[in-house]
């Protein structure tokens, strides 16, 4: 009917359109019309069969043979050529080879370019802040790299799969390798506060204070310390010799600055005046959590000058500081700073701030 669609049928395969071209030429070639003479008309040609008779067939038929095995022939070379055309699957896994191959290598040389320059990162920060003595737990590139910064082997505890727990360290370097052999426990159980961070991914390397006791402990005290520091903040915050910017006031007052820090303002401030500049040097990639351990102050008098030093380098460990000045014109800077970490414990939490540091 009109307006009705018929569908179109699919293609014919390829053994179909073969056979159907076969049986045509045959039926034209081969097969003969209807005899319109005698057959002793017709020519034959004589073969000798498989008994050694002679007999005879059609010029048509054999020819038709002929053309039949022509064909097949045709259709077979055909076949192969399609099958050597086409690359086998091994064939082109192998040509795709030397492309995967040399993006993963690329991609394995970039990864351990990356996570080696942040364990040299590591060790540098490591090496000038962290405390002679303090004993390191790292992995053997890390150690290695620590060595080669100058920390002596004698402070240094490689972690590997025969050497168990890193409790008896103070710091444990956080790489891939010690993650995955300590796991959840690296941060529950044996080393909870992270003091910096390096790197991030597979390349992250984390230093980490080791705590007996894990979290459970290291939280109530941290909290105590915590409350120890803003208590006495407050009060250097109020003290008429010591001069501040405001960001700094505010560090005091929070309790974000390291205990031995305060109790040094706090020695200094009892006899003289003290211009404080800034207070820094908390480790990097760890915000707000971790104390600042450094404080910069100023002074243009020769005379507080020298008094200044005489007292930092007479202090004793742990008020012992690292200390170093820079003149420019009248003034000189002074930088005090504490090694990492930060000591919890050192403050009483009482309104009254002692000066343990002792007197100039």
């Amino acid at each position: 009917m009109a307006g009705e669609s018929h569908p179109v049928p699919p293609p014919p395969s390829w053994p179909h359109v073969i056979a159907t071209t076969m049986r045509l030429w045959v039926e034209r070639h081969v097969v003969p019309p209807r005899p319109s003479t005698s057959a002793a008309s017709r020519p034959t040609r004589s073969y000798s069969g498989g008994n050694g008779s002679a007999r005879s067939l059609p010029y048509r038929l054999v020819g038709g043979f002929v053309g039949i095995a022509v064909v097949a022939g045709a259709v077979t070379a055909f076949a192969i050529a399609r099958v050597n055309a086409a690359p086998s699957p091994a064939h082109a896994s192998r040509s795709a080879d030397p492309v995967t191959s040399a993006q993963s290598s690329a991609l394995n040389s970039q990864a351990l370019t990356d996570a080696a320059a942040i364990r040299q990162l590591t060790a540098t920060w490591v090496a000038a802040q962290v405390s002679r003595g303090e004993i390191i737990g790292c992995d053997p590139l890390m150690c290695a790299a620590l060595q080669q910064h100058g920390l002596p082997s004698a402070d240094l505890a490689t972690l590997g799969a025969s050497t168990g727990d890193p409790l008896g360290s103070g710091i444990v370097i956080s790489t891939a390798a010690v993650r995955s052999q300590l796991g959840p426990r690296l941060a529950s159980v044996y080393a909870p506060l992270v003091i910096a961070s390096f790197g991030a991914g597979a390349s992250l390397v984390q230093v980490r204070v080791v705590t007996p006791g894990g979290m459970t402990a290291y939280g109530p005290a941290e909290r105590t310390d915590l409350a120890a520091r803003q208590v006495a903040g407050r009060e250097l915050a109020r003290n008429s010799n010591i001069q501040e910017p405001a960001a700094a006031k505010a560090a005091l007052q929070s309790g974000r600055v390291d205990s031995r820090l305060m109790m040094t303002l706090s020695a200094l401030a009892a006899t003289s005046r003290i211009q404080v500049t800034a207070f820094s040097d908390a480790g990097p990639g760890v915000g707000t959590s971790v104390p600042l351990r450094q404080v910069t102050v100023v002074t243009s008098s020769t005379t507080n000058l020298r008094q200044l030093l005489s007292f930092l380098n007479a202090q004793r460990p742990p008020l012992l500081a690292n200390v170093s000045q820079h003149r420019d014109g009248r003034m000189t800077t002074v930088q005090i700073q504490f090694t990492a970490p930060s000591p919890t414990g050192l403050l009483p939490t009482s309104s009254t701030l002692a000066l343990a540091a002792g007197s100039s």
